[in-house]
């Protein structure tokens, strides 16, 4: 398959500019509400109304693909993000800050959806796995450049989100003059999948009946509840329960979402060698016990090892299910069933942050990080139950 140098450089860096906004509230939060005299819980708020844009819009996207093209759906998402985040800067109540995270959750859905469906058609399984990670160096990146403006401009959380929406922007300007290289491909013969052929089709009904469709929809669910809960919520808890520095908290913050995406790397080998499952089942593990190590927190470095070791655990679950689906559910249900799964885990990254930040606003931080250990211990045992339907 030959594929542009340039257009994959592109995407790599599409990808790695959507992580970038992705943990930016995690560390921000402390300071926005103070600013907006909001509850601590109200970070779920926040990140619903990015969940409820995101799904708007990827659940569109074929249309919008199909009118304009990928490489004008990209400059258009891209500039939506950097608007929303410009946006941050200028609000002037909590409401309207609320608003624009669903401008940046309508402009993060398509360029995610619009991605990944040009990469899944256009690009090898090897560079969608590195795309993938490179989600992870933005993610990474985004608490360290969000971090050393709090430091550097005396806790400004505005300029933080400004220098964001300044990379976006550029990005969009990158997407604008490539767009042509996006383009090239349109008129391709399309792969044609003669699986289908062999049965009838499965409606959505048929695939939500599933046993194991329907435990697999609650596994992603909790799975992005934890992965986006941990990473939004670590800071607060160690800075204001903990009595870590900005500076200590906002580093182990950015290795977290560093973890993932060198675990991400490093899995990807691993998993042509190993057994997917018994990957999964240590890994399952690993993040429990990483939750259980945050929580405990005996001194400040146990809470950094919890962090690290939860981030590297995760990375390979949510690729390594996904590529299990049609194995473990057949081919005629997986493309149901990946839809249901994607959905789920938009709103289980929506929900369960914002549960959790209410448990900690009710009960105290220590019962938030606790909902996390709760969390990643049903994650355990439903993939066993997974495991069980599925053979």
């Amino acid at each position: 398959m030959r594929t542009s140098g340039v257009l994959l450089f592109v995407a790599y860096l599409g990808f790695i500019s959507l992580g970038l906004p992705d943990a930016a509230h995690g560390i921000n939060w402390p300071f926005v509400r103070m600013d907006f005299s909001v509850p601590i819980g109200w970070l779920g708020l926040v990140i619903a109304a990015g969940g409820i844009g995101y799904l708007m819009s990827s659940f569109s996207v074929g249309y919008w693909i199909n009118r304009f093209g990928v490489g004008w759906l990209l400059v258009t998402s891209c500039l939506l993000v950097s608007s929303g985040l410009f946006g941050f800067y200028f609000s002037t109540s909590f409401i309207v800050f609320t608003l624009f995270s669903v401008v940046i959750g309508m402009g993060s859905g398509a360029i995610d959806a619009g991605l990944n469906a040009y990469a899944a058609e256009h690009f090898s399984t090897k560079h969608m796995n590195w795309l993938h990670a490179a989600f992870g160096v933005g993610a990474t990146a985004g608490p360290i450049i969000v971090t050393s403006v709090l430091v550097s401009f005396s806790q400004n959380w505005r300029l933080g989100y400004a220098v964001l929406a300044i990379i976006l922007f550029v990005m969009a300007l990158v997407f604008l003059f490539s767009r042509h290289l996006w383009e090239s491909e349109k008129h391709a013969p399309k792969k044609v999948d003669v699986t289908l052929g062999n049965t009838g089709p499965v409606t959505q009904l048929q695939a939500l009946k599933h046993p194991v469709i329907r435990f697999q929809i609650v596994f992603f669910f909790l799975y992005s509840g934890v992965e986006v809960g941990v990473g939004q919520w670590a800071f607060t808890v160690m800075t204001e329960s903990r009595g870590i520095s900005i500076a200590s908290a906002g580093t182990w913050v950015a290795v977290y979402w560093g973890a993932l995406a060198f675990g991400r790397a490093i899995f990807g080998f691993l998993v042509e060698r190993f057994s997917v499952d018994q990957l999964l089942r240590l890994c399952l593990a690993g993040v429990s016990l990483g939750a259980l190590f945050f929580t405990v927190s005996i001194t400040p470095y146990t809470s950094y090892f919890g962090l690290a070791l939860m981030g590297f655990c995760a990375a390979p679950i949510f690729p390594c299910m996904i590529s299990q689906t049609a194995i473990r559910v057949g081919k005629s249900y997986s493309v149901h069933a990946i839809g249901f799964q994607m959905s789920a885990a938009v709103m289980g990254a929506m929900t369960l942050p914002f549960l959790s930040g209410l448990i900690g606003g009710q009960f105290g931080l220590t019962f938030l990080s606790m909902s996390f250990l709760t969390y990643a211990l049903a994650l355990f045992v439903l993939f066993h139950l997974i495991l069980r339907r599925a053979l």
